[in-house]
């Protein structure tokens, strides 16, 4: 049985992180956008990898899950920059490609997350998720509560989204290392 592998992303895995950002967007949000914007998405991978590999180059909170040498999910976050909420973690991003979703693999990069976090001595997060979008159910299953509703713009367009905080982290981690499966 092949293991899930979470691991720092580096600047050389800046088109599989272009490529499954892209791709899981496509797959998961065809009702929540445009899809002349997800096909503009798939289509300019390439054109984004310098972008990406610039990214890449100062970020050390930017992990990847590999299975079978294949990037397969991606996760970005921060210390939040945002004063309403100052000592939280900011979960940029996480997506998983659509065929590896409900498999764990989410779980295992959101777990990632919290334990970084924790290890910098953040104990509450927050991120912002597509309305009813398809993470919605798994990050209430974790938690995280819907404190706002917002419009968040993408291009040239916003869609409805919530943002989630989630208070004490050290119990979440405790809630997701229950019955956890990590690999396929």
């Amino acid at each position: 049985m092949n293991e899930i592998i979470i691991r720092k992303a580096t600047i050389e895995d800046a088109y599989d992180i272009e490529y499954v950002g892209a791709q899981s967007w496509y797959e998961s949000y065809s009702d929540y956008m445009p899809k002349e914007y997800l096909d503009y998405r798939i289509k300019t991978v390439k054109e984004k990898i310098p972008r990406a590999q610039k990214y890449l180059q100062n970020k050390d909170t930017y992990y990847i899950a590999v299975f079978d040498n294949k990037v397969i999910g991606i996760l970005d976050f921060e210390i939040s920059t945002n004063e309403q909420f100052s000592n939280y973690g900011h979960l940029i991003s996480l997506y998983v490609l659509k065929e590896f979703q409900n498999l764990g693999v989410g779980k295992l990069l959101f777990k990632k997350a919290i334990e970084e976090f924790i290890s910098m001595g953040i104990n509450d997060m927050y991120l912002e998720c597509i309305d009813n979008g398809p993470a919605t159910g798994f990050y209430e299953k974790y938690d995280g509560r819907i404190v706002n509703r917002i419009n968040y713009p993408i291009s040239s367009f916003s869609v409805p989204a919530n943002i989630f905080i989630f208070n004490d982290l050290k119990t979440i981690l405790k809630k997701i290392e229950k019955n956890t499966n990590y690999s396929i």
